[in-house]
């Protein structure tokens, strides 16, 4: 799937699995797409994380999806 300027997403982290009863699933990291540095078949992103940084990430695998929690209503400041 393909993100434009300003989508909101959720990238998965590794070792999402459930490794025992007693360590949950890793939360996926939520942010922004700030630009997108290339198209598909293999895109590539920069992201400003909720957290603050800002990184250049290639999802691998349809690591990236779109925010779920996040209402398309809402406009970014």
């Amino acid at each position: 799937m393909a993100f434009e300027v300003g989508d909101r997403v959720v990238a998965e982290k590794s070792g999402r699995r459930r490794r025992s009863a007693r360590q949950p699933l890793r939360p996926g990291r939520h942010g922004v797409i700030v630009r997108v540095l290339r198209g598909d078949p293999n895109p590539r992103y920069e992201i400003k994380w909720d957290e603050g940084t800002t990184t250049v990430y290639s999802p691998a695998n349809s690591g990236l999806h779109p925010d779920p929690d996040h209402d398309g209503a809402q406009s970014q400041p």
